[in-house]
């Protein structure tokens, strides 16, 4: 997967980088002053259309997929200029979690942290994707590569209409790099959880609840029984999670409640375990109902899959590159999940976190380690400058 480094070439890429904090820290206060968050399609425009500008300058020809609900993603592509360049998918998102009505607004420095929305979840990743590449480009080494970036509009709401792009955007690529945020110690991201999402709802029958309760079913009672319950369905030995996050139900007081929905969350970290998961909270609900004499009806599964730690990754390139340099690199798996998941699933070698490290990520605590924009950068160009593909199975 590596090459013996060129040491005048690496040179000219640290040179460059280096004293690029401020500049790298103004390009990212220009795509948060865009506030992006899940209802805000104006602003997610305009970040669209300066990711647009931005790359365009560096020669890349870019394309914005129209979606629904007005979403919109930008793919763009800057083709090789030598034979057999590895192919590389630069993997990212501009929505952030929060609208403006939050009141977490705009970016603002305390320290050597930037603070704001997305700084690190994930335009400050977007920041440091653009570095790298000008980085190369600078060192005459950008059409050694054969680039294709791809920046989605819905990830903070489980992609619901970029899967598919990302899933054919990163098969057959040799690399991608998913830019969501690095965690502490300057670690990676080598596995995250596959997440799903369900929706139980209970249908009973509605009844005066003083004058002819008894011909009621109660679907408020037939759900509380279900989330007591499905807890039972996780496995903190195999790292599978089922969480109750919402329960409604009921129209007024004297009455008996004829349906009560409720939202679950689970991960888990195989595949086989994704399918028990799926299996149990079915026939959980099917048997509750049956007990109370209510209809169960359940929606959803996994829109993430699982993506497991492959020992033969492309983490341990990166290590490498980070040791040469002086910076450690571990690697961790997370119960959260990302686009990564689906570019894995892809058969795409995958690595994330590779943004600047950030902490307080979905919550108004959101920040960065400013120099990290710069230490990123520093480490990925240099991990592509040796990056060769691993010869696929069959040659």
């Amino acid at each position: 997967m590596s090459e013996t480094p060129d040491a005048e070439l690496e040179d000219r890429v640290i040179q460059w980088l280096d004293g690029r904090t401020d500049a790298l820290s103004e390009s990212l206060r220009e795509l948060v002053d865009a506030p992006s968050g899940p209802h805000e399609r104006d602003g997610q425009r305009a970040c669209l259309e300066l990711l647009v500008r931005r790359w365009r300058r560096i020669g890349f020809r870019t394309e914005i997929l129209e979606a629904a609900a007005g979403l919109g993603h930008l793919v763009a592509h800057r083709p090789a200029e030598v034979p057999d360049a590895p192919k590389v998918l630069l993997l990212g998102h501009l929505d952030t979690v929060f609208d403006q009505s939050a009141g977490f607004v705009g970016m603002h420095r305390v320290g050597e942290w930037l603070a704001g929305p997305g700084v690190a979840d994930m335009k400050g990743g977007l920041v440091v994707a653009r570095a790298v590449v000008e980085s190369l480009l600078v060192a005459g080494q950008a059409g050694a590569i054969d680039w294709t970036l791809l920046v989605t509009s819905d990830e903070e709401i489980g992609s619901p209409t970029s899967r598919s792009i990302v899933e054919r955007t990163a098969a057959g690529r040799d690399l991608v790099l998913c830019f969501e945020p690095g965690r502490s110690g300057f670690a990676v991201v080598d596995g995250r959880a596959g997440v799903a999402a369900f929706s139980v709802a209970f249908h009973g029958r509605a009844a005066h609840a003083g004058v002819d309760p008894e011909r009621g079913r109660n679907a408020i009672v037939a759900a509380a029984a279900f989330a007591v319950e499905v807890g039972s369905i996780a496995d903190a030995g195999q790292g599978t999670l089922v969480s109750v996050g919402t329960i409604s139900g009921g129209s007024k007081r004297n009455v008996v409640p004829e349906l009560c929905r409720l939202e679950l969350d689970a991960r888990a970290q195989s595949a086989a375990e994704a399918e028990r998961v799926v299996a149990a909270v079915q026939a959980l609900a099917s048997d509750v109902g049956a007990r109370h004499e209510v209809r169960a009806e359940v929606r959803g599964g996994f829109h993430r899959p699982p993506w497991p730690r492959d020992p033969h990754g492309p983490h341990a390139h990166f290590a490498a590159v980070a040791k040469d340099l002086g910076m450690p690199l571990p690697a961790v798996t997370t119960g959260g999940g990302s686009d990564a998941n689906l570019a894995a699933s892809a058969g795409a070698p995958t690595l994330d976190g590779l943004g600047p490290v950030g902490f307080g990520m979905h919550s108004t605590e959101e920040r960065i380690e400013r120099h990290t924009l710069v230490e990123r950068a520093k480490l990925i160009a240099l991990a592509l400058l040796r990056f060769r593909p691993q010869p696929h199975p069959e040659a």
